[in-house]
């Protein structure tokens, strides 16, 4: 259920200004103005950034793997593709497996299966990065009805000289490298503590660095479990410094991050304080699609009478009144989200579709410094 305009309009004393579809604060653009201005703006990207271009989402990327782990097993090997994948997703989400421990166990069968075969060790870990790169560029397309949120964020790089300092990109590909080298601009890939100087564009992997084309070490990765708690366990991690000197130093944008990753909210927790530059994030809000509706007021309703039930109420509300209790808490839930986050340092950005996020990083060089 999209909101409506005068949804939006808060307060009169709140100047909004319309983005594609969505209105947003002027004082929010503003502030990414001024770090424009004055070449303080770094953007943070995310998977959001990538899935439009069939690049898998993390989670995705370590069930594609395991999908192709099970055609090697005993007991669903034999079956039917599509059961296999129905019978593996099933699975994980049922018994809730975290994809860190999947990536775990992904990595270690195809190193074992591998030794079975008679392969060195080295020789394992190639055909195991090879496959990882195959799985993440597998369903690759460029997009060709729309600007896509990566194309708008090159053309803001091309347009930059020094406004923008660089990008954290939490993607394992290198869709970026690849656009702005369509711009013909010079980038440099930051895959370990050592950069070199270099007048090229910064895009810093912290996760790691899985091109179309070209090497890959695994050691730079940050894939399985236990890459992950090496990295937490590590005082002085290259990457973790990154982060934290562009968050301390920098105004940060983040993009196609659902900000869910405990690790950055961690890092945002430890840099908050007065001195810390505002950051932004670009956030879709909360919504129940018309065709979701019918299916939500039923969940609603349902666990409504579950609860009359506990508690001794016999109310019941009709469609209509589910509906708009329905509206009320997707409100709700944008607020909380809101408040989570500016206690973080980073205020949130709603939009009524990512589709507006390429409107909006063409305002920012443009917005106005006058005050109205």
């Amino acid at each position: 259920m999209p909101r409506t305009q005068s949804s939006k309009k808060s307060s009169s004393s709140i100047v909004k200004i319309r983005v594609g579809q969505s209105f947003v604060n002027q004082s929010d653009l503003r502030g990414l103005g001024w770090a424009w201005n004055h070449k303080h703006l770094v953007l943070f990207l995310g998977a959001g950034v990538s899935i439009p271009y069939g690049i898998p989402s993390w989670k995705n990327l370590v069930l594609e793997l395991l999908f192709e782990q099970v055609e090697h097993t005993r007991r669903l090997g034999n079956m039917w593709p599509h059961y296999r994948r129905a019978l593996s997703s099933w699975m994980t989400d049922y018994f809730d497996y975290s994809p860190l421990v999947l990536a775990r166990m992904v990595e270690r069968d195809a190193r074992k299966r591998s030794k079975r075969k008679g392969r060195q060790e080295d020789d394992s870990e190639q055909i195991f990065l090879e496959k990882l790169r195959a799985q993440l560029y597998a369903q690759f397309r460029t997009p060709r009805n729309k600007r896509t949120t990566l194309q708008a964020v090159a053309d803001l790089i091309k347009r930059s000289k020094g406004n923008v300092r660089g990008v954290v990109s939490f993607n394992f590909d290198g869709l970026l490298e690849e656009e702005l080298a369509k711009r013909r601009v010079p980038t440099m890939s930051v895959v370990d503590g050592t950069r070199q100087h270099s007048n090229a564009f910064p895009i810093i992997h912290p996760h790691g660095f899985v091109p179309q084309h070209g090497p890959i070490e695994r050691g730079r990765l940050i894939f399985t479990e236990d890459d992950y708690h090496k990295l937490t366990e590590t005082v002085f991690h290259w990457g973790l410094s990154e982060i934290v000197s562009e968050l301390r130093h920098s105004t940060v944008l983040f993009i196609g991050l659902s900000m869910s990753d405990p690790s950055l909210r961690r890092l945002l927790d430890a840099c908050r304080n007065s001195d810390i530059p505002p950051h932004w994030q670009l956030q879709q809000r909360h919504q129940v699609h018309d065709h979701e509706q019918r299916a939500a007021i039923d969940d609603v309703a349902n666990r409504a009478r579950h609860w009359g039930e506990v508690l001794g109420y016999n109310e019941q509300k009709d469609p209509p009144q589910l509906a708009e209790a329905l509206n009320a808490a997707l409100r709700q839930a944008d607020t909380y989200d809101r408040e989570l986050f500016e206690a973080m340092g980073v205020k949130t950005i709603w939009l009524e579709s990512f589709d507006d996020i390429p409107v909006l990083l063409d305002k920012i060089p443009t917005v106005s410094k006058k005050k109205s």
